[in-house]
C-alpha cells in the first residue's frame, strides 16, 4: 500500500516564502519563486500523484536543473538556522530519500536517496 503524501496548508508556504502556491492542474500546485529569489525557479507538488518537480533556469531560459521525483510522502517548510527551505521526504519500494530546496538566504538544492 502506498503512503499518503502529506503537504502543508498553502498558507504555511505563504507565511514562510511570501508566495502563494497556484493551482496549475487538477491536483498540482506550483510555487513560483522568481519574485522571491531573483532566480527563475519553480517548485510544483502533486499530493494525489505523490510527486514533486523542481525547475531552475538561467535568465535566458536555459534549464540548469529539472528534477522530478515520485513517491513523495511528506512536504514541509523548514525554517531555522537562518535558512528557509522546502523539504520533501520520499519512499518507494526499495529507496528512501530527501530533497531540500533552500530558498533563503540563497538558492541551494540537495537530494539524497538510499536503499531502504
Amino acid at each position: 500500500m502506498t503512503a499518503e503524501f502529506v503537504s502543508p496548508d498553502p498558507q504555511e508556504i505563504v507565511n514562510a516564502l511570501g508566495v502563494e502556491p497556484e493551482i496549475t492542474g487538477e491536483t498540482q500546485r506550483t510555487v513560483n519563486l522568481v519574485d522571491v529569489t531573483g532566480e527563475d525557479l519553480a517548485f510544483s507538488y502533486d499530493a494525489v500523484g505523490q510527486s514533486v518537480n523542481v525547475r531552475w533556469c538561467t535568465p535566458s531560459g536555459k534549464v540548469m536543473l529539472h528534477l522530478f521525483r515520485e513517491g513523495a510522502t511528506l512536504l514541509r517548510v523548514d525554517e531555522g538556522d537562518d535558512k528557509t527551505q522546502l523539504v520533501v521526504d520520499f519512499r518507494t519500494g526499495d529507496t528512501a530519500g530527501e530533497l531540500r530546496l533552500q530558498v533563503f538566504p540563497e538558492v541551494s538544492i540537495s537530494e539524497t536517496s538510499f536503499f531502504s
